[in-house]
């Protein structure tokens, strides 16, 4: 008994290993068409970039279907009276499928209505509450060294929350339109807006800079991950011999 299980273990594990071989195979081949493109546009990439988004694609509708619809579907048919907003969603979500039908096409207009609604109202309750006002809460700090401890530490804590504050008020006048203002005073205060709405363009310039930045690390980071397993395979391959 105790041989035949040792026999189905050894199987199983050279079994899992073939598969496994094959996987490292797949990757290093569909790494290497998409590493290809930086050479030269070619088909073999092209395919890759399809292969890719048919991939992503079916994962998401797999993920939606088994998370987000199937339970709710459930949930409607065990209780219908409990959960009956399901029932309207799903109905809102079937119209928007009649936009490929010309004669029916007008009734998907009254789920893209909501949809777009909604989706305006929560980007810009999204955009205040979560960017504008904690961005102008944190512009309101002392700009007195001796809350932070005073001494050469309290003055650069100081300027470090000045140079903040000047900042967020130089971002915010880059988007300020007027009409230039009438008598000394308002063409004063006209250049004083020009002057921070300049400065505010440079620091919105730089913000961008840095996120380009940091998404080109990322990028070179995945880079240097797929060489790595690249080298890796091939090391492992010219040692077992090819």
């Amino acid at each position: 008994m105790n041989a035949v299980l040792d026999r189905i273990a050894m199987g199983t594990s050279l079994a899992a290993g073939g598969w496994e071989q094959i996987g490292a195979w797949v990757a290093a081949v569909i790494t290497l068409a998409v590493l290809s493109y930086a050479i030269a546009p070619n088909p073999v990439a092209k395919t890759m970039q399809f292969l890719l988004v048919g991939v992503a694609a079916g994962y998401a509708t797999a993920q939606a279907w088994n998370l987000v619809l199937w339970p709710r579907v459930q949930l409607l048919i065990q209780d219908p009276a409990s959960h009956w907003l399901y029932g309207v969603y799903m109905v809102l979500g079937l119209l928007l499928l009649c936009r490929g039908i010309k004669p029916l096409s007008v009734v998907a207009n009254v789920p893209l209505a909501m949809l777009f609604g909604g989706g305006a109202a929560l980007a810009l309750g999204g955009a205040l509450a979560g960017t504008l006002v904690p961005q102008l809460e944190a512009g309101m700090v002392s700009l007195a060294p001796r809350d932070y401890g005073g001494g050469v530490v309290g003055w650069a804590y100081a300027l470090d929350a000045a140079l903040l504050l000047l900042g967020t008020i130089a971002a915010l006048a880059a988007f300020q339109f007027t009409v230039t203002g009438q008598g000394r005073l308002g063409r004063a205060w006209q250049k004083v807006v020009d002057g921070l709405g300049a400065l505010g363009r440079a620091v919105i310039m730089v913000a961008f800079g840095v996120v380009y930045a940091g998404a080109m690390v990322t990028f070179f980071g995945l880079l240097v991950s797929r060489l790595s397993f690249l080298a890796g395979f091939i090391s492992t391959w010219i040692a077992g011999g090819g």
